[in-house]
């Protein structure tokens, strides 16, 4: 059935035709501006990704990837991130996600040919992408503090106001945090900019001497997406602050994403965050981890090899 489609490149002239596409697949209001940010700004280089038009004219499907700059130890890496697999409702059960999906592997390959993905699924999609020969080496589970523990430690001590606006010091304590990183984003100052200047996102930031916290205020949670400390104990004023956030009226506590025994995950142990060692309850759903292609290197495939948090996916 996909026959009854034609497919074409990304291009930001179809910037409009995404917005009803992405609207209907994950709700709420996108705006162009998202993806002038996600597609074009980034500056790792532009887009990768096709359309699937039906034969009425109107966008049926997408896939694309971003590219990321990755520091791996003393190399630095061109890694593709799968992102904003849609597919209308109208139009599901077609073959769309797997043809627009290995053209764009093909562009990628041909951009590239070092070329290596990774990307964050969902229990939905997991099982399509295991068939094209994704792999899934680990899941990215939840860290959290319910709001009780907030209030008891946040009676303790006071910390600094959280400020709407990114501090000039940020990127360089972002580029130390990544320097103590086993391997990850290549966190500089162009970089970070741009990851912080999301359209579609309002980041809050606290900072300190050697330790900084980013979240955004979600409907029942603060939603931490990244936290460091230059050494244990630095971030006790910022972690108050945050647990002052979290104890306002509706709030269930913070909440973050990390990978088990990572910086992030290690860091917050240290102030009384908790991990749902169960399938069900509070946080305790995991995000698969995927990666296509050749590895650049053998531990690409096993989460030894990788320190992920919330800053690595693309939509959080």
């Amino acid at each position: 059935m996909a026959d009854d489609y034609t497919v074409e490149a990304l291009t930001p002239e179809l910037f409009g035709e995404l917005v009803p596409l992405m609207a209907d697949v994950f709700g709420g209001n996108p705006q162009t501006e998202l993806f002038d940010w996600k597609y074009l700004k980034n500056p790792a280089g532009p887009a990768i990704g096709y359309v699937a038009r039906s034969m009425e004219g109107e966008i049926a499907a997408f896939y694309g990837m971003i590219p990321e700059i990755y520091r791996w130890g003393d190399k630095t890496l061109r890694i593709y991130q799968s992102c904003d697999t849609m597919t209308h409702s109208r139009h599901r059960r077609r073959g769309l996600f797997q043809l627009l999906a290995q053209q764009t592997y093909a562009s990628a390959k041909a951009a590239d040919p070092g070329f290596f993905a990774i990307g964050f699924s969902g229990p939905m999609s997991t099982p399509g992408f295991i068939k094209m020969q994704w792999a899934n080496p680990f899941d990215v589970p939840h860290r959290f503090k319910p709001a009780l523990l907030s209030k008891i430690d946040s009676s303790f001590r006071k910390g600094p106001t959280p400020i709407a606006i990114m501090p000039e010091a940020l990127p360089a304590m972002m580029a130390r945090n990544a320097a103590q990183r086993i391997n990850c984003k290549s966190c500089h100052p162009e970089f970070v900019a741009w990851r912080l200047s999301t359209p579609a996102i309002q980041y809050q930031y606290i900072i300190d001497d050697g330790a900084y916290a980013i979240f955004k205020q979600a409907e029942r949670f603060v939603y931490l997406l990244d936290a460091w400390e230059e050494v244990p104990g630095a971030g006790k004023a910022i972690m108050a602050s945050l647990d002052a956030q979290a104890c306002k009226a509706g709030k269930k506590g913070l909440l973050t994403t990390c990978q088990g025994g990572g910086s992030l995950d290690r860091m917050l142990r240290r102030y009384r965050y908790l991990r749902n060692p169960l399938k069900r309850g509070p946080a305790s759903a995991q995000t698969p981890f995927i990666t296509y292609g050749q590895p650049p290197v053998a531990a690409a495939n096993s989460a030894a090899g990788w320190d992920i948090n919330s800053v690595d996916f693309d939509s959080l």
